[in-house]
């Protein structure tokens, strides 16, 4: 098969499209036939050797991929070969042609979805329900503030927050975003760029703050976070933002005050929720409720220039990788 590798740890200008082994069929796992492939900000953790656990070399990063069920392992009886399906291609692997998947995360895609958009939804939509539903415990009639609401998470938590009858506040970098982020539900977009928003949302909630911060650009944001956080409010961290520092600071005496509460989280210590959360995500994106946005779709060749745009923020929702467009 063909892939997208690179021979040592560092930027996106490693990759190379080059032959690759295909992945070998193994117990409980699926094989798929790659036709997209989202990219993620992880991607460029993993591609730069910053992750923790240990990955082989030449690398294939990618996690969320959609296509065509190829080859089954033994005990696999879910799927059936050529069924369309996404999901995580764990550790890497999917920027290729072909890619393994475990079972238990190789699901149904639903007929009214493109390849493309279901490869916008697993690590983006997962992370949105874990942070929402199983960190924050989010209830009607609360508010949530889901920082750079443009972005893969962002677009997801906009969405599902709205589904579960919460009030919307978002930051994003231009007007443009901010028309696009309402119309997938948010009540108030913020820019980021021309404007405070700890101090907006004190005014637009009278001096309460929201009650829940789904953070994805911590190391801009977390001082300003507890100022925006309501009484016995919680802020979800899903990341430092895309290339930047991974510390934050933030003055103690506000969180005391707040008596707020801080969850970190990623997405893989949930694995063995996520055939829920997809059977659940699955039937909101079949009922039209929710949407997989895809910006761009590039050739496989193209991934360093896809992740030199992600860096750039050069994106609304998701950017996808095509194996077959050459």
């Amino acid at each position: 098969m063909k892939a997208m590798r690179a021979p040592q740890f560092g930027g996106p200008e490693l990759l190379r499209l080059e032959d690759a082994p295909d992945p070998q069929v193994k117990e409980g796992n699926v094989i798929i036939r790659v036709k997209a492939t989202g990219i993620n900000p992880a991607d460029l953790v993993r591609l730069s050797g910053r992750y923790p656990q240990t990955l082989p070399l030449p690398y294939i990063p990618g996690t969320d991929v959609a296509g065509e069920v190829e080859a089954l392992g033994a005990g696999v009886t879910q799927v059936r070969v050529g069924d369309r399906v996404f999901g995580r291609s764990l550790n890497g692997g999917g920027y290729a042609e072909k890619a393994s998947l475990p079972a238990s995360e190789t699901i149904p895609l639903p007929a009214n979805l493109s390849f493309a958009e279901g490869a916008a939804i697993p690590v983006p939509f997962y992370t949105a329900y874990v942070a929402l539903h199983h960190k924050a415990a989010l209830k009607a009639g609360e508010t949530v503030l889901v920082s750079a609401g443009g972005g893969g998470v962002g677009v997801a938590a906009i969405q599902l927050a709205k589904a579960a009858g919460a009030q919307v506040f978002t930051t994003v970098g231009s007007q443009e975003k901010a028309e696009r982020t309402k119309a997938l539900g948010a009540d108030v977009a913020m820019n980021y760029r021309t404007q405070d928003f700890a101090t907006e949302v004190q005014k637009l909630t009278n001096g309460k703050g929201v009650d829940i911060i789904i953070e994805n650009v911590a190391t801009d944001n977390l001082a300003q976070d507890f100022v925006a956080l309501a009484r016995f409010g919680r802020i979800v961290l899903i990341g430092t933002g895309t290339g930047k520092a991974p510390e934050a600071t933030f003055g103690v005496s506000t969180a005391l005050m707040k008596d707020a509460t801080a969850y970190g989280m990623v997405l893989g210590n949930s694995a063995s929720s996520i055939p829920h959360i997809a059977s659940t995500l699955t039937s909101m994106f079949a009922a039209g409720t929710i949407k997989a946005i895809v910006h761009k779709s590039y050739p496989l060749p193209a991934a360093p220039q896809a992740l030199q745009d992600l860096l750039a923020g050069k994106v609304f929702g998701k950017l996808v990788l095509v194996p077959e467009a050459r």
